[in-house]
């Protein structure tokens, strides 16, 4: 390709001169004789003389000098057959012709110049080639030509005269303009219609027959003489001459003055010679000939020559070599040539030239740097078209380089030269060649440099408004006032292409789209996280809103049939697969955030939401005028649609507004499109990126009005608070709408902290307590009120009452709703939570001293340290029990078992900071008070539905029997029992101000699992201890051994040894043996109220060495149980199997049957033969319930007597 380019600018210049007639014959195919010759010879620059013309023009413009004095000269004589000429006359003259200039100098042309309309057209690609940039020429030199015109008259014409001025450069121009239509029409026509495939044919044959028979022989003749020529004026004396010059002239000051040699001198002729041999192909005798005279060049210091033999030895010599290296190119050559042109001889044109033809060359070499670094070199020229054309060529070595940056940057270069040198399309085009390095790539500056100057240059709107475009960036470091100006730009740009009202979607400015809030209705008023339905729990199924609107809507109506989720706030953290439901003249509210990432100030107008629905259905409100500062962080706005009346579903398209600039106004809009979630439940949905739906800004709206409350309870509220104090709020309720409310529940996933009453008649300062039921879920409890049916306008008071948690904690959320149902079946609910942060101010602690009279020992300890700032006095009021059914046995609470409490001293306690006390009472099943007051009775006390921090023991029965259990036929019931210690703490805070605080904290049940009440037949279960937090202020002395394996069997019997005295006198001297009678009772208190078989065993001393590890293993548990309920004091007492002096029992084994609430009496005689204290508790009794083949082991209290001597 390159040897084609070279050769393209090297080719020989023919000149033509053609008559009249050649030039009508060729017309008639819209050709000039030199085009008709254009697909037939590599000619590509004709130069046309008409006769006597003289030359017009700047000095390159001028007529070239020829090659060689004699010229080689050919005749052409054209005969067009088709006008019937006489061939013997065209014979004849062409005879003339080739005895005038010789006969292979002249051809004889034919023609038949019929018309034909099929015959194809070859000269449209050469004419495109030939004329290209025709008409730009023409056009900017008529530019350049007008501005000269124009300066001049500016100071010659007066201003009256420059319309008439004007009206001449108009008709001027277009005149010119008419010169460029009809220069580029000629390609733009079709040629050769009168041109037959024999006359190309014969145009090819005549062009070959010039070039073979004539233009080469005598090139060869010229060349030879030439060549003679120089071998005879190139003699002895010269080459002497040449050389002494050489060896000792080189030490001679460079000459300051250029040298001129004649054009008939020696090294003219030998730069003929070579330039001839170059252009005809003979470029290694060429380069013999180049480096000859480049160093005589040299020797006589004649640098401008010595340039251009060095610039043509380095081309001969890459053409003569066809697999030429990088190392074997002479490099050199060129850069000294460029070097002479540039510093010596100051030919800015020639060194342009050299460095162009010295980068492709380099370029074929791939040596892409060096050719770059060579077109950088002569950029510092004042000329900027030069040097942007040099700059565009090194982008292209660059790019070829992989070097993409540099390449991006030099384009960049290249189009500000360009456009200095008044190229704009050039510049245009470097410019667009250089973005794509620079886009999405964060080089911002440069990136907004081009888009801003493609924006503002580009003569088409459409072209510039997507350059503009994409300067409009949400996230941009430029500076505010650049900002602005790009945005202004933009915006006339838009109201100049504006044809139609459809409002410009912008990205500006932000719009927070995944984190919109759609509100459907009046409530909630605010949205807050805590009360939104979250997606998560959804997945988990464990969502507590949707659980507590079942609850409630199962407690109205009966039955979850028909059960539909009521949706009034979609999220981002929402299920927003469907479409919810609106009801009809309430707001449906979308409350969104906008940003404005800009560095100067954005003003948006007549702001509103864009909805796809009827607008005679809607009402829209309009915000007038919001003004977003610069860098401003999100700002929420609230934008709402109401729908008057039903109009079936609604979707909230975009954002539209009004967009202002100084004076230019656009219309705007911002679509809110909002992504779904992930989809990844399909093969197809994990392994590539789906997304769901959502269906936030769609709603259906309803037919009918929906039931509306107002209740004045804030959403959230946050408490601080002691544990297990309790918090009051009184609110009333009011039906705003104009459906009526037929029923009204509250529900709460904490029923133990919560309690609420209802005004007993409207307008009555009387309270009544709401009953709690619990749902299906038994963490779920449901208040419903008695009289739930409100009027339009109608309000009703009511109150509610929490508990603090009973551990201390932080950020402990209550969930409340209030649920109600309309008159025309239609429900809404409203959500509301609660966060309590509690810490500990008493802690309370119940200890059982003995089982069989029931005494208990009740310690309360104040928690507030003395050096606090807070002074806290605490007194206790109340002491109840509490029972609680967890499966309901008894729908009322009168059916409970009664347990009743005895005081054991009657006395006030108080205790201030950091002090202890503690007061002792019986529990007992026998008539007595069902709650101990220590102050007067209070009235209107909340009641509770269950301790908070209490759980059942179940966890502590084996699996084995708790299937026995589950198999059985008749259901036990399961109460819990604990005890209520209400308390009043008068507070001082640090700042002196003083409050009081009532709570009531519980204790769990002191008796063992299995282990029934004195004298009441019920077995209450027992609750676990390890499900209690070691902050707890209630604790229960009861600790039960690690390594023993619990049984809710040991404490299914009660075992009780009596004697008539424990202190017996005896006369061992009269009487060996002493007789000890007993009674042993066993009672049977099963909680699976089954039958059992006991059987008892006395032990003496050597069948209790020879017990089985079983059976000690039993005794150590019965023991170990048995330790965790008597005093501490009783810690000491021996086992059974200690040694001890011998008894003798009259029965060893004993059996009876007792059935489940029965006490069987065993009479036993001991018998013992000395003095001393003896532990009659000497048996080992076991128990075999009906059913089951596993020995109970049943405890046997140790019991003592003293056996005295009367000797003694």
């Amino acid at each position: 390709m390159l040897e084609d380019l070279i050769r393209h600018g090297f080719s020989p210049l023919l000149a033509v001169l053609t008559s009249d007639g050649v030039e009508r014959f060729t017309a008639k195919s819209n050709l000039s004789f030199t085009d008709l010759l254009l697909p037939f010879a590599s000619i590509n620059c004709t130069v046309k003389y008409g006769q006597h013309a003289e030359p017009i023009g700047p000095s390159y413009c001028v007529s070239p000098k020829w090659f060689l004095s004699n010229c080689f000269k050919y005749y052409l004589l054209l005969d067009d057959i088709s006008s019937g000429s006489n061939s013997s006359r065209t014979s004849s003259i062409f005879s003339r012709i080739s005895a005038e200039y010789g006969a292979h100098n002249c051809y004889l042309l034919k023609f038949n110049s019929i018309y034909d309309d099929e015959l194809t057209d070859p000269w449209r690609s050469h004419l495109e080639s030939k004329y290209r940039g025709l008409e730009k020429g023409l056009s900017l030199a008529k530019q350049k030509v007008l501005s000269k015109t124009m300066g001049l008259t500016d100071d010659l014409i007066s201003a009256t005269n420059q319309s008439s001025l004007s009206g001449q450069l108009f008709s001027a121009s277009q005149n010119n303009d008419s010169l460029v239509v009809n220069s580029s029409s000629v390609s733009a026509s079709i040629h050769g219609q009168c041109i037959s495939y024999d006359d190309r044919e014969n145009i090819t044959r005549m062009m070959e027959s010039m070039i073979y028979e004539s233009l080469l022989p005598w090139v060869e003749q010229q060349m030879r003489i030439l060549n003679e020529q120089v071998i005879a004026r190139r003699g002895i004396s010269k080459s002497l001459t040449t050389g002494v010059r050489k060896w000792f002239g080189a030490a001679a000051a460079q000459q300051t003055t250029s040298i001129t040699y004649a054009w008939d001198s020696g090294e003219m002729q030998i730069r003929r010679l070579a330039d001839m041999c170059f252009i005809f192909g003979l470029y290694s005798y060429a380069h013999q000939l180049y480096q000859n005279v480049r160093k005589e060049f040299a020797v006589d210091q004649a640098w401008y020559y010595n340039a251009g033999a060095l610039e043509m030895a380095a081309l001969s010599y890459f053409l003569s070599t066809p697999k030429i290296t990088a190392k074997q190119y002479p490099q050199h050559y060129m850069d000294d040539a460029i070097n002479f042109y540039t510093t010596v001889s100051l030919k800015p044109i020639l060194a342009m030239r050299a460095t162009l033809l010295s980068a492709t060359m380099l370029s074929s070499l791939e040596l892409y740097i060096e050719a770059c670094t060579q077109l950088i070199s002569l950029t510092s020229s004042d000329d900027d078209l030069f040097s942007g054309i040099l700059l565009e060529k090194a982008s292209v070595y660059f790019g070829k380089a992989n070097m993409r940056r540099k390449m991006a940057f030099h384009y960049v270069l290249a189009g500000h030269r360009m456009s200095k040198a008044g190229q704009k399309q050039l510049a245009m085009e470097c410019y667009k060649k250089a973005l794509p390095e620079y886009l999405s790539k964060r080089w911002i500056f440069a990136e907004d440099h081009i888009l801003h100057t493609l924006a503002v240059r580009s003569e088409g709107k459409e072209e510039a408004l997507s350059w503009c475009s994409l300067l409009i960036r949400p996230q941009s470091v430029q500076c505010g006032n650049q900002l602005r100006l790009f945005l202004k730009h933009y915006l006339w740009l838009l109201r100049q292409n504006q044809t139609d009202k459809n409002p410009v979607q912008m990205p500006i400015p932000l719009v927070d789209v995944q984190n919109i809030i759609v509100i459907y209705g009046e409530h909630p008023v605010e949205v807050i996280r805590d009360l939104i339905t979250d997606v998560e729990a959804l997945d988990n199924t464990d969502d507590r809103w949707i659980n507590l609107a079942k609850a409630a809507y199962c407690a109205l109506t009966g039955s979850f049939a028909g059960f539909r989720e009521t949706v009034t706030v979609r999220t981002a953290y929402t299920d927003n697969s469907k479409v919810s439901s609106a009801p009809p003249l309430e707001r449906i509210r979308v409350v969104l955030s906008l940003k404005n990432s800009m560095d100067f100030c954005l003003l948006l107008k007549d702001i509103h939401l864009e909805v796809s629905a009827d607008q005679a259905l809607l009402k829209e409100n309009f915000i007038d005028e919001i003004s977003l500062t610069p860098k401003c962080d999100w700002i929420p706005f609230e934008f709402s649609v109401i729908p008057k009346a039903f109009s079936g579903e609604m979707v909230i398209r975009s954002l539209l507004f009004n967009l202002v600039v100084d004076d230019i106004t656009v219309a705007c809009s911002l679509p809110l499109n909002i992504r779904g979630p992930r989809l990844n439940n399909t093969k197809k949905e994990m392994t590539s990126v789906l997304y769901g739906d959502d269906h936030r800004l769609c709603a259906k709206v309803t037919k009918e009005r929906w039931p509306l409350l107002e209740i004045d309870l804030p959403p959230k509220r946050e408490i601080t608070a002691f544990c297990g104090q309790i918090c009051r709020f009184d609110f009333s309720v009011t039906n705003v709408s104009i459906i009526t409310t037929r029923a009204i529940c509250i529900v709460t996933d904490h029923p133990k902290l919560l309690c609420v009453h209802e005004e007993k008649d409207p307008g009555s300062a009387v309270f009544c307590p709401v009953k709690c039921t619990l749902a299906a879920d038994v963490s779920l409890g449901v208040f419903k009120l008695k009289h739930g049916d409100l009027v339009t306008g109608q309000s009703k008071r009511l109150r509610l009452e929490i508990r603090a948690p009973s551990v201390e904690c932080t950020q402990q959320k209550i969930s409340i709703m209030c649920y109600y149902l309309g008159d025309n079946n239609l429900s809404r609910e409203q959500r509301h939570i609660i966060v309590i942060d509690a810490r500990l101010i008493l802690q309370t602690s119940l200890r059982l001293l003995d089982f069989a009279t029931g005494a208990c020992l009740l310690q309360l300890r104040n928690l507030v340290q003395n050096r606090s700032s807070l002074l806290a006095r605490i007194k206790l009021l109340r002491i109840r029990p509490f029972i609680n059914d967890k499966k309901n046995y008894f729908p009322e609470r009168d059916q409970y078992p009664y347990v009743f409490l005895h005081p054991l001293q009657s006395r006030q306690v108080e205790i201030e900071s950091e002090q202890l006390d503690s007061i002792s009472f019986l529990v007992s099943g026998n008539a007595g008070a069902s709650q101990l007051w220590f102050c007067d009775e209070i009235d209107d006390l909340p009641e509770w539905s269950a301790p908070d921090n209490l759980t059942d023991i179940s966890c502590l029965v084996s699996p084995s029997s708790r299937a026995d259990i589950e198999k059985k036929d008749f259901a036990v019931p399961e109460l819990y029992l604990s005890f209520g210690i209400f308390w009043r703490a008068s507070i001082v805070n640090s700042d002196s101000t003083a409050s009081t605080v009532l709570g009531e904290n519980f204790v769990l049940n002191p008796f063992p699992a299995g282990c029934s009440i004195p004298s009441c037949v019920h077995i209450f279960q027992s609750y676990s201890l390890q499900h209690l937090n070691e902050n707890d202020g209630t604790k229960c002395q009861l600790s039960l051994p690690s390594t023993a394996i619990i049984n809710q069997d040991l404490f299914a019997f009660i075992c009780k040894i009596s004697t008539p005295s424990f202190i017996i006198h005896h006369n061992f001297s009269e009487k060996r043996s002493c007789h000890i009678p007993i009674q042993i009772s066993v009672t049977n208190n099963d909680i699976c109220r089954r039958s059992c078989t006991i059987t008892i065993h006395f032990l003496d001393f050597y069948l209790g060495k020879q017990t089985t590890d079983s059976e000690t293993n039993s005794a150590i548990i019965s023991e170990s149980l048995h330790k965790c309920v008597v005093p501490p004091s009783d810690s000491s007492n021996h086992s059974p199997t200690s040694l001890q002096a011998a008894i003798v029992a009259n029965r060893l084994c004993m059996h009876a049957r007792v059935g489940f609430g029965c006490t069987q009496m065993f009479d036993v005689r001991l018998t013992v033969y000395c003095p001393s204290i003896y532990d009659i508790g000497c048996f080992r009794i076991v128990g075999l319930f009906d059913g089951d083949r596993t020995e109970v082991p049943i405890h046997v209290p140790s019991t003592y007597i003293t056996v005295i001597d009367q000797r003694v």
